[in-house]
């Protein structure tokens, strides 16, 4: 008897204690107190009735887990939208980032292949300068050679000229050393053999006309140096000099007719020679120009068409830096918007990871507070339905 009087003593003792433990914890929350005043305000009443209380609870509970149904499924919905959003932004940036490397990797290609183009146009135009120096070289020495020509042209026909000239002097007098040798060797007629019928012929006064002038070395040194007093020729000068000075010695040193033919035809076969000598010089000269010239020809058209080919490659270096220097700037200007995007799209996953980890906390604080909040029901529910008595004895003790 008395150990189940103890026992009841004992269990009496730890309901006390639970009693306590549980009012204590009701207390401790704002959510408790509100249940202790509620069910406060239900035992003051005249007529208090557990069932609703009860009732009241089990209300509580079930908006409690209403409104935790309600934000499971929105934070479902909500992670389900958050995993969609930042999976798009990430494959956003990622597609980007791509884009950023091959725009940069582009332009890590074409910026050498522009200086190496500039560099390609600047030899170009340092070669297209020289092909031009070069044509106009070749062109001012080509007036020149042309000019030498002409001049040395012109000293041969003027030597040549002069030659005749002299040739002729000596021509003359040569007539006139053979008429007279033939006058002299002619046999005279007889007088029976003479023709005493007159006839007027004036071959022979012309004759004596265009030989009067002429009958002697002396007057072959005259005209010669009349003729050296109107030449410009330095070697076609000492010539006629030379030839002056032999005809006025061979008019003291030859006494004999025969000996002055003899040496006038010496003299004229020297002037043969001379003159064969001129033209042989003016057909070199013609053979050499002709051959200058030809060779100028060839040369002109390999610089021209080396100069045109230059022209085309320089018309295409400056399109393709035209071109690259367009493809450069784009390429710029796009790797500058992608990397802006992929700025802004990495600013937004960043806000938007924020928000989904501020509302997944939200909602794991409010869970935590349902769940205290559906203990703190649950105890209500105990006080009330096993622990009335002491409860109204507590709060009437309140």
């Amino acid at each position: 008897m008395q150990k189940a009087l103890l026992l009841i003593l004992v269990i009496l003792g730890c309901m006390a204690t639970e009693f306590d433990e549980e009012f204590a914890e009701l207390e401790q929350s704002q959510f408790g107190q509100t249940i202790l005043q509620t069910i406060q305000m239900e035992i003051q009443t005249d007529d208090p009735v557990v069932s609703n209380l009860i009732d009241i609870m089990q209300h509580l509970e079930q908006t409690l887990e209403s409104e935790q149904q309600r934000d499971d499924d929105r934070i479902v919905r909500f992670k389900q939208n958050c995993d969609i959003a930042l999976s798009q932004l990430t494959e956003m940036i990622n597609t980007s980032t791509v884009t950023s490397l091959t725009l940069k990797s582009d332009l890590d290609s074409l910026n050498p292949q522009k200086v190496q183009a500039v560099a390609s146009l600047e030899r170009k135009n340092l070669e297209i300068t020289d092909l031009k120096a070069e044509l106009d070289y070749q062109t001012l020495k080509r007036q020149k050679e042309t000019a030498t020509y002409q001049t040395i042209l012109d000293n041969l026909e003027q030597a040549l000229f002069g030659v005749n000239q002299v040739k002729g002097y000596f021509n003359k007098y040569l007539d006139v050393l053979v008429k007279n040798r033939n006058r002299f060797q002619q046999p005279q007629p007889s007088f029976l053999q003479e023709d005493l019928s007159f006839e007027y012929n004036d071959d022979g006064i012309e004759e004596d006309i265009d030989t009067k002038s002429i009958s002697s070395f002396a007057q072959v040194a005259q005209k010669v140096n009349k003729l050296k007093h109107h030449v410009h020729l330095e070697g076609y000068k000492s010539m006629i000099e030379i030839l002056s000075q032999l005809a006025s010695q061979a008019q003291t040193s030859a006494d004999e007719p025969s000996q002055c033919e003899v040496l006038t035809r010496k003299v004229l076969s020297i002037l043969k020679q001379i003159e064969n000598y001129i033209q042989s010089e003016r057909i070199r000269e013609d053979s050499a120009e002709n051959l200058r010239q030809s060779s100028f020809e060839d040369l002109r058209t390999l610089l021209s068409d080396q100069l045109v080919k230059a022209n085309q490659d320089k018309t295409y270096m400056e399109g393709l830096i035209d071109s690259l220097s367009n493809r450069i700037q784009l390429a710029k200007n796009e790797k500058f918007e992608v990397d802006q995007k992929i700025t802004t799209k990495s600013k937004e996953k960043e806000n938007r990871e924020n928000d989904c980890r501020l509302k997944r906390q939200e909602y794991e604080t409010d869970t935590a507070s349902r769940i205290k909040q559906k203990r703190s029901v649950a105890i209500a529910v105990d006080l009330i339905s096993s622990k009335l008595g002491q409860l109204k004895r507590k709060m009437l003790a309140n």
